[in-house]
């Protein structure tokens, strides 16, 4: 998996015996590097030569001596991270974080390698997954410690081998990226970060700035938060729980947002869909890349991005079903085919129901703000984008509480009055295993009902 990094020894010079290396003994000439390093350093290697030669100006001489020892440092990096890794591994195999008193192998590796949690993860991470033999490599400089993370990412998630040998030929970053394509984005993870959003204000010390995604003047932060605050208050509908105000200011900046682009609609007001039908909103676009055809063989949890190229998974395909347009798109290298744009709901079809249900279905909601048109059965369970499988919601029970936190709308409930159903899990509830006679014959009816049966 990793021989495009083996070292190879230079001429004159013999592979120096592990078993009895002990560390940083060996004279500079004798540690080895991956591949790419020791090629980087015979090319910087012109340092000692240009010393020797005049017409050389000392800058020039100095920036190649600078480039040469960083290529050596960062192979000694390298093997130290082997070293290391082999600690940690022995460590996890005995199980030794309670007796020192600390909760997890990643915190004793913060407090005594005095290194970022971040760092402390990725070793922890690689000790819980590499073989005695990799580590040993690692240690030996036959393979690079940040290369071996990069694609043991890739392969736990799921990225096939000619992916994995393609990210060879790219930077660390770069083939960071290719991993996050293939890394499955379930729902859970998507509402685990959608209850994760804030918008922070922390005032320095002295008092003259609030630190809001950069800085403010004192004034202009308070205006914000006050603002913010304001409008969260206003779009959780009688009787919601109340989200933390962390969570509130995220959403009520994602509303001023929505509202700029659809002309400057207020909390309160209809949607730019039933107050003027005619007026055309900007509707969000998915991107399903065909690149990665395991899309919707996943259901939608790996390979799908929007079109500024953020991940999203299930939860937001939905959405974007009830709201916006999907687009399939195949890469091949440079090369792009368009499939064509899968509206989800015709735009007359969404005006008529709004009209027809004229506000927000919900039992007990009177919001009117942002009111539109969902999904009673999701389309990835089989339902349809008949009228009568379609109802209105207003913002905050569709962003929120149906597409973010994973409620579903009983298809039994009255039209008008429309019932929320909890998720599984916070319920406890478990559907009962459906009867076999009944089962038989509902699949033998030739009638398409537009979901599974019960």
């Amino acid at each position: 998996m990793y021989e495009q990094l083996l070292d190879y020894p230079e001429e004159g010079t013999i592979r120096p015996d592990v078993s009895h290396w002990a560390g940083w003994a060996l004279p500079e000439d004798r540690l080895f590097m991956s591949a790419y390093q020791q090629h980087r350093q015979r090319v910087y290697g012109r340092a000692e030569h240009m010393t020797r030669r005049d017409g050389y100006r000392h800058a020039e001489v100095e920036d190649a001596k600078t480039e040469a020892a960083l290529v050596r440092a960062e192979a000694q990096i390298s093997r130290a991270r082997g070293e290391q890794l082999r600690w940690i591994k022995s460590f996890l195999l005995n199980r030794s974080a309670v007796s020192v008193g600390c909760r997890s192998a990643v915190d004793y590796v913060v407090s005594r390698a005095d290194v970022r949690r971040s760092t402390a993860r990725e070793l922890v991470y690689l000790a819980e997954r590499l073989d005695v033999e990799t580590v040993e490599r690692i240690r030996d400089g036959a393979v690079s410690y940040g290369r071996v993370l990069e694609e043991t990412r890739l392969q736990e998630a799921g990225a096939p081998q000619d992916e994995i040998e393609r990210s060879r030929e790219l930077d660390l970053d770069k083939a960071g990226r290719v991993a996050q394509q293939y890394k499955k984005m379930t729902r859970d993870r998507e509402r685990h970060t959608f209850e994760s959003q804030y918008v922070a204000f922390q005032p320095s010390l002295d008092g003259t700035h609030v630190r809001v995604s950069g800085r403010l003047g004192a004034a202009e932060a308070e205006v914000c938060r006050q603002g913010l605050d304001r409008r969260g208050e206003q779009l959780v509908p009688a009787g919601e729980a109340r989200p933390d105000p962390g969570l509130r200011r995220a959403l009520a900046l994602t509303t001023l947002c929505h509202d700029q682009l659809d002309n400057g609609t207020a909390p309160g007001a209809r949607s730019p869909d039933a107050a003027s039908p005619g007026r055309n909103r900007r509707e969000p676009l998915l991107m399903v890349l065909a690149r990665n055809p395991v899309a919707e063989g996943s259901g939608f949890e790996q390979g799908v991005a929007v079109l500024a190229g953020q991940r999203v998974g299930p939860d937001n395909v939905d959405l974007i079903r009830c709201s916006g347009r999907t687009e399939l798109i195949t890469l091949a290298g440079q090369d792009i085919i368009h499939h064509g744009s899968r509206t989800s709901i015709r735009p007359a079809t969404r005006r008529a129901v709004l009209a027809r249900d004229d506000g927000c279905t919900v039992d007990g909601c009177n919001s009117t703000y942002r009111l539109e048109v969902h999904h009673i059965i999701p389309v990835s369970k089989g339902g349809t984008h008949a009228p009568e499988n379609l109802t209105t919601l207003c913002w905050w029970h569709h962003h929120v509480a149906v597409h973010r936190r994973g409620m579903r709308i009983d298809p039994q409930s009255p039209p008008q009055r429309r019932r929320l159903l909890p998720t599984s899990r916070s319920c406890g509830y478990h559907p009962p295993a459906p009867d076999p006679h009944t089962l038989a014959i509902l699949r033998a009816l030739p009638t398409n009902f537009g979901r599974a049966p019960p």
